[in-house]
């Protein structure tokens, strides 16, 4: 108790340092907790599911396309059949994105799951109200937030729902959203019983039996087999399957961004992890070394205590725990206000990270880890500081010596290391970000509106009954009518994506053999003429033939082939070439110019345009006239109200869908930004500290130097050259840190901003006007001194 008691006297009487200590530590540390809770949170996808690290998804790779999907299991005759016995469970789900419910007349559009019980004994989830049971098929369950967009505060359990297949359900649940964050989401779930011709093919779950060799199993899952084994004289498409734990499919981003329900699937970036933990590890390392720098100038005021105390016997295991006192009231003071902090910013902090900030025990784990160790560590290096040197010399040297000196300016030294370092990044990702905003993507995005206009249910198998199919048509058909009617509409097309969109890939062959992996987007004629694609040799598709099919190219892939022209220019699916059909060659009708069709940093990527006459889909692109988009969005209201008896349809600009391209690029140069920003203020609380420790102490000095004439410019010069050397040194070890970064980060990126002087430079004129004017004021204190006031305090 006496101890404490000490330490609390102690850090009242340094209510200075106190303060700047307990300000830096907590700005510092309020910055780490919030990274790493997203860290955490990227790092824990789906740890409700039973065992994440032993349940597997299924990953098919055809001709060079790869996604997720599932395993079909042959006879034992096959080569890439697995024994039964090593598969302990299997769960399947349907995704079916942007379908919808009706509740009463109302419609509401949903995300839907249909699944198995295999799928619920893997991925278990809270029942907030009812029971979860698939043994009805007509059951239904919401999430905890569509339910209450549903039915508000009112119990939805026993509700009536008709599900998009004219089918009724009945609500029999609710379910709470997981605390962590999950690969599939989803706002409706339904048994999969409900149908039984969902004729889509279903997401796979695989848990395996307890040491099953996973590497024998995806050896055998590797062995090419034909996708249509009954016909592989006509169809010679192979696939291959691999099998890849949920923990990791997470991350695997390529296989992610194939699948069509987006907004179903989540996928996390590795590379931006690692970012987050690079800013992550700055921030907290600038924070505990301000913290060790302004503790250790504080101590020494007190040096002499510390020494006379060692010189009467005082117990090492007592000087330690005072120490550890004080550390533990600063770091305890500090994570308070941390949390103040995050709780006043959580709004902000949020929308910068996309992130819903839920408590778990982590954040418990978390405080305690802090509130543990970092005592320790400062403590530890404090005790091992004084313990050191000896009493006498301690006595007659407090905070004069020059490796007290030098351990203060090489802890400053690191702070400024690491503010240019932020900074330098911050600028290049900014600019970075820039360019691909500012990137032509070679194709029109003003004015135009990307509709899901079509409501039809996801369960085709209620269109078997042909009055039922040619009622479908019949609506589809007047939709489609009404927009040619409408006059603000100069162009429209539909399909099944909508951009921005990287297609499929798939390889290709020319007549002298060689083969390329492109993209292929399946397309209409209207397609290039509402994007504005231009036409660079020979000419689109005329014709009434809805069953005609012609291949365009961009330039990159008539250069990945050879040609010079489209003249005479043929190409085949490799697949088909394979099965040695009679002619399976079709001229490349078209070379139309490169364009970006999803991420700018992906490059121009050879593609072929599959045309179709007659294609269609429910993914409308309507091209508005300037200025009509709200007169067009009105009449596509009363088109819906007319063809569904609802006005709600889900709609996006195609310019905003760009921009949300660089969702993630945008949050990486805000991140950074904002929280180098935060390290300059933290390393400026420090700056500040050491200054009025470093300048108090030399009063006497600037005295006698005033007394003998020294003017007022050559006592600025004197206090400033110490400082502005550190900053220059440390900025000159920061430009090849801060190279290697920005090598290392855009090494895949195919179009990158020029790495010029000019952020270099910005960074240092930032860094020094911000830090060393910190220094002004106190410096201006020292120059103004009366020498006679300094020689009577002496």
């Amino acid at each position: 108790m006496k101890t404490l008691t000490y330490a609390w006297r102690f850090l009242a009487r340094s209510k200075a340092y106190t303060i700047i200590n307990i300000l830096g530590l907590s700005f510092s540390l309020a910055c780490c907790l919030i990274l790493m809770r997203y860290i955490h949170r990227e790092l824990t996808v789906d740890t409700h599911c039973v065992d994440r690290n032993e349940v597997y998804g299924v990953i098919v790779d055809m001709e060079g396309s790869r996604g997720l999907s599932s395993y079909s299991n042959g006879n034992e005759k096959d080569s890439t059949y697995i024994d039964p016995r090593f598969i302990e469970m299997i769960g399947s789900a349907i995704t079916m994105q942007d379908d919808y419910v009706l509740s009463g007349n109302q419609r509401f559009q949903a995300n839907v799951l249909a699944v198995d019980s295999g799928y619920l004994q893997l991925f278990p989830y809270q029942v907030v109200e009812g029971k979860l049971s698939l043994d009805n098929p007509q059951s239904a369950y919401l999430m905890e937030t569509f339910a209450r967009k549903l039915f508000g505060k009112e119990n939805p359990v026993g509700k009536v729902l008709r599900y998009s297949n004219g089918k009724d359900v009945t609500v029999a649940g609710v379910l709470a959203e997981p605390t962590c964050k999950t690969l599939l989401r989803f706002d409706v779930l339904l048994s999969s019983s409900l149908s039984e011709h969902w004729e889509r093919i279903p997401t796979e779950f695989y848990r395996f039996s307890p040491g099953t060799d996973m590497a024998e199993i995806n050896r055998i899952a590797s062995i090419p087999r034909f996708v249509n084994p009954q016909m592989k004289d006509i169809d010679t498409r192979q696939e291959t399957f691999s099998f890849i734990s949920l923990k990791e499919i997470y991350w695997e981003e390529s296989i992610m961004k194939s699948l069509r329900e987006d907004q179903m699937f989540s996928y996390g970036v590795r590379s931006y992890l690692y970012v987050i933990g690079g800013i992550c590890l700055l921030l907290f390392l600038t924070g505990v070394i301000n913290f060790l720098n302004l503790y250790l100038v504080s101590s020494l005021k007190r040096g002499k205590e510390y020494r006379v105390k060692r010189i009467f016997g005082i117990h090492p295991q007592g000087l330690f725990g005072q120490m550890w006192i004080e550390n533990l009231l600063l770091v305890g003071i500090a994570l308070f206000f941390a949390w103040l902090w995050m709780e006043i910013t959580t709004p902000w902090i949020e929308h910068l990270l996309a992130y819903h900030f839920v408590y778990t025990i982590f954040d418990v784990q978390l405080s305690v880890v802090v509130l543990v160790f970092l005592p320790l560590l400062t403590a530890g290096y404090s005790y091992f500081k004084y313990s050191r040197m000896s009493p006498i010399v301690s006595i007659q040297s407090i905070g004069q010596s020059s490796r007290s000196v030098r351990v203060r300016m090489v802890f400053l030294f690191v702070q400024y290391l690491f503010c240019f370092l932020l900074i330098t990044l911050s600028l290049y990702f900014n600019q970075q970000l820039s360019l691909m905003l500012h990137t032509d993507p070679g194709i029109r995005t003003k004015d135009i509106i990307q509709a899901n206009l079509i409501y039809e249910s996801r369960d085709m198998a209620i269109y078997r009954d042909p009055a039922k199919i040619q009622e479908r048509v019949d609506r589809i058909n007047h939709i489609d009518q009404q927009l040619n009617a409408c006059p603000h509409i100069q162009e429209w097309t539909n399909g099944y994506d909508w951009l921005p969109n990287p297609g499929y890939s798939t390889l290709f062959t020319n007549e002298a053999g060689q083969v390329q992996n492109v993209q292929v987007h399946t397309v209409c004629v209207e397609f290039f003429h509402l994007f504005d694609i231009q036409v660079l040799e020979g000419a689109l598709p005329e014709t009434d033939d809805k069953t005609a099919t012609y291949f365009v190219a961009n330039q990159a892939a008539m250069k990945a082939f050879g040609f010079d022209s489209c003249e005479n220019a043929r190409i085949a699916e490799d697949s088909n070439v394979r099965a040695s059909r009679k002619d399976p060659w079709m001229p490349i009708c078209a070379v139309v110019e490169d364009t970006y069709m999803s991420h700018v940093s992906e490059g121009i990527k050879p593609t072929v345009y599959r045309v179709f006459v007659g294609y269609g889909g429910d993914c409308y692109q309507i091209a508005c006239a300037p200025g009509h988009t709200k007169d067009v969005l009105d009449y596509l209201r009363k088109v819906e109200l007319d063809t569904y008896g609802s006005e709600d349809f889900e709609y996006s600009f195609l310019e905003d869908d760009m921009q949300a391209l660089y969702r993630r690029d945008r949050q990486v140069a805000h991140i950074y930004t904002v929280f180098a920003l935060v390290a300059i203020a933290v390393s400026c609380l420090g700056l500040f500290g050491l200054s009025l420790f470093d300048v108090r102490q030399r009063y006497r000095e600037i005295g006698i130097r005033k007394v003998n004439g020294a003017q007022l410019k050559d006592i600025y010069r004197l206090l400033f050259r110490k400082y502005m050397f550190l900053l220059l040194v440390s900025f000159a070890v920061s430009i090849p840190v801060a190279v290697a970064v920005i090598i290392r980060y855009t090494e895949n990126f195919a179009v990158k901003a020029p790495l010029g002087a000019g952020i270099f430079l910005w960074s240092l004129l930032l860094v020094s006007v911000i830090s060393l004017g910190t220094l002004f004021w106190q410096i201006n204190l020292a120059a103004q001194i009366n020498p006679a006031d300094v020689v009577k305090r002496e």
